[in-house]
C-alpha cells in the first residue's frame, strides 16, 4: 500500500495541488469579511472521477457516465427515482393517468424556482421538453417520445402556470420511468441554459446544486442553490427531501491507485472502489457498500455448435457452486442472484431467488446424453474489471473439476467488448450496467442474433410475454411475468446470472451522509464534511 501511496505523485499530485489551492485561495478572497457578509466558506468535499465530463448538458450525445452522475445533483424532473428504483414526486407533486393510459396530467409543486431565481411554471416544463426533442439539441433519447422506442408523444399543453399535460399515441408503463433515466432525463430547465441561436450554454435548473464551474480536463465545482426548496418526504434514492450542505468538487484523476493515494493524503474525500482493490482498513476512512444493480454474467453463445445444445448449457450451470463464486468475488459483500431482476428493486420477488444448484451427477448425465467428448471452450475475460477476472478464473477451475474442458483467454477490455457486440464468443465472463426497469434488462437480452449480435436470449415466446407489458402498469402483474420469463431463462440457460455487483465508495472520516443507491450514482445532497 506504500507503494500505492507514492508511485502515482509524480504523475498527478503535483498539478492537482495547485489546482485545489487556487481553488482555496479564490474560495477564501471570496469570503472574506466585508461590509455585507462575514460568514465562514462553505467546506469543500471532493470526489474523484477517473474521466472528466464531456458535456454539461442532460442527455447529450457527448455525455458519459460521469455527466449523469454530476448532473444529477444539479437537474429535476417532474419525478424521480427512489431508492428501490420505483417512483416518487419532485417537481410534480401529483400526477393522474387517463382510463385509456392515454393522457398524463401532472400538477406541479408550488414555490420551486430555478438556479437564477425565476419561478417554475408549466411554461418551462414545456419549453424544456420542445428544446430536447429539436434534433439540434444533441439530447440521446428523443427515441422515448417520437415513437421509436417507447410511445409517441403527441402532444405537451399547459391548461395552467401549474399543470402540464402529456398526450400519448398509445400506453406506456415506462413512460414515468423513462424520465427518470439517469443518461438521459427528461429535465426540466430554464430557456436560459440555452444562447439566442440556440446553443448550450450550461443548466440553468431546479436542483439542490448550481453548475458553478467547470475546468475541462481538471474539476467541477458544484455550489449550493441557496433558493433551493426542499420536499417533504425523507429522502430516498433521488427523491424525498435534498438539502445541499458544502461545495462540491468532483476532480478528474486517471486511475484508482492515484485516487487511493489522493484519499490517503486528504486530497479527496471520496471514490468508487472496486471490490477487487479494496485498501487495508485505516482509521481515516471506511468503507460504504450496499446493493446494486449491475448483473455480473456467464455468457453463453447459444449459435456455438458446442453450445447450441441447452442440454450442454444446463450442464455448465450445475457444474459449479454459484453462491460460492459469488461469495468468494465479492469478498461476500454480495449474494448470488440467479435473476435480471436486482435484489434491491422493488419489483423482486422470492421467485427471481431460485436458481442453479450444483449438481454433478446431473452435469454427468447431461454431458452425456449431449455426447460431449472434452472438447474445449473459450472464455474471455479481462483485467481492467477485476470482478470479471476473478469470476472467469474461479468459472474455469469449477468447470475443468466437473469434466469440462475450459480454457481461459485474457484480452485488453477493447478486443472484448468488441467481441461481445459482434457475439465473438463461446463464453464470456462480462457485466451488464443497470437499467432502471426489469423490462429494459430483459429486453436488453433478448431477441434476434440475426439482427443484433448482442442478444443473448432467443425466445420467441419470451419475447411476447415481455412485449405483453407495454401497456401494464399494476405492480402485481408485472412481477408475475418477470418471475415467469426468469423461469424461462432458466430453463433454457443461454447465460448465467451471478450476481448484482455492489456499489462500494471509499470515503474519509470527515463525511457524514453518504450513502449507497444501486445505481450507484453519487448524490452530493444531505452529505457534510467535518
Amino acid at each position: 500500500m506504500k507503494r500505492l501511496a507514492k508511485a502515482p505523485v509524480g504523475n498527478w499530485l503535483s498539478p492537482l495541488s495547485i489546482a485545489l489551492a487556487a481553488a482555496a485561495m479564490s474560495a477564501a478572497a471570496c469570503a472574506a469579511p466585508t461590509q455585507a457578509s462575514a460568514a465562514a466558506p462553505l467546506r469543500e468535499i471532493r470526489f474523484a472521477i477517473s474521466t472528466d465530463t464531456p458535456t454539461s448538458m442532460p442527455g447529450n450525445v457527448l455525455r458519459n457516465a460521469y455527466t449523469d452522475e454530476i448532473l444529477a445533483n444539479v437537474v429535476e424532473s417532474l419525478v424521480a427515482l427512489k431508492g428501490d428504483l420505483s417512483i416518487g414526486p419532485m417537481l410534480a407533486d401529483s400526477w393522474s393517468i387517463s382510463p385509456d393510459g392515454k393522457r398524463y396530467t401532472f400538477h406541479l409543486r408550488h414555490g420551486v424556482t430555478f438556479q437564477n431565481g425565476a419561478p417554475l411554471t408549466s411554461a418551462e416544463v414545456k419549453w424544456s421538453y420542445d428544446y430536447l426533442m429539436k434534433p439540434r439539441s444533441g439530447y440521446v433519447c428523443r427515441s422515448n417520445y417520437n415513437g421509436q422506442r417507447g410511445p409517441k408523444v403527441l402532444a405537451v399543453t399547459t391548461p395552467d402556470p401549474y399543470t402540464v399535460v402529456f398526450e400519448l399515441e398509445r400506453p406506456s408503463a415506462l413512460f414515468l420511468t423513462r424520465m427518470t433515466e439517469l443518461r438521459c432525463p427528461l429535465a426540466v430547465l430554464h430557456p436560459s441554459s440555452v444562447g439566442a441561436n440556440g446553443e448550450w450554454i450550461k443548466p440553468v435548473a431546479t436542483g439542490p446544486f448550481v453548475f458553478s464551474e467547470w475546468k475541462q480536463g481538471q474539476y467541477v465545482l458544484l455550489t449550493p442553490y441557496a433558493g433551493y426548496k426542499p420536499r417533504s418526504e425523507p429522502s430516498s434514492g433521488l427523491a424525498g427531501a435534498k438539502r445541499a450542505e458544502a461545495n462540491v468538487r468532483i476532480v478528474a484523476i486517471p486511475d484508482e491507485a492515484a485516487q487511493l493515494s489522493a484519499l490517503m493524503s486528504g486530497q479527496i474525500d471520496a471514490m468508487n472502489i472496486s471490490e477487487n482493490n479494496l485498501p487495508p482498513s485505516d482509521p481515516n476512512w471506511h468503507l460504504i457498500s450496499g446493493a446494486g444493480a449491475d448483473p455480473a454474467a456467464l455468457l453463453m453463445q447459444t449459435r456455438d455448435p458446442l453450445l447450441s445444445d441447452p442440454r450442454m448449457r444446463r450442464a455448465i450451470a450445475l457444474a459449479v457452486d454459484l453462491p460460492g463464486v459469488v461469495d468468494a468475488v465479492s469478498g461476500g459483500r454480495a449474494r448470488y442472484n440467479p435473476s435480471l431482476t436486482p435484489t434491491a428493486d422493488d419489483l423482486y420477488t422470492p421467485a427471481d431467488a431460485v436458481g442453479y444448484q450444483q449438481n454433478l451427477a446431473e452435469v454427468k448425465r447431461l454431458l452425456a446424453q449431449v455426447g460431449y467428448k472434452g472438447e474445449p471452450l473459450t472464455l474471455k475475460t479481462n483485467r481492467r474489471y477485476p470482478h470479471m477476472y476473478s469470476a472467469a478464473v474461479y468459472l474455469q477451475s469449477l468447470l475443468s473439476q466437473a469434466g469440462i474442458n475450459v480454457k481461459l483467454q485474457v484480452l485488453e477490455w477493447g478486443t472484448q467488448a468488441d467481441d461481445f457486440h459482434s457475439g465473438n464468443f463461446q463464453l464470456m465472463s462480462f457485466g451488464y450496467s443497470a437499467r432502471i426497469e426489469p423490462a429494459l434488462m430483459y429486453g436488453d437480452v433478448l431477441g434476434d442474433k440475426s439482427r443484433n449480435p448482442m442478444v443473448q436470449w432467443e425466445n420467441p415466446q419470451a419475447r411476447v410475454l415481455l412485449r405483453s407489458l407495454d401497456s401494464v402498469t399494476d405492480d402485481s402483474t408485472r412481477k408475475q411475468v418477470f418471475a415467469q420469463l426468469h423461469q424461462m431463462m432458466l430453463a433454457d440457460a443461454p447465460m448465467i446470472v451471478l450476481y448484482d455487483s455492489p456499489d462500494l465508495t471509499l470515503v474519509s472520516n470527515r463525511l457524514h451522509g453518504m450513502g449507497t443507491w444501486p445505481l450507484r450514482t453519487k448524490r452530493f445532497f444531505n452529505v457534510t464534511k467535518n
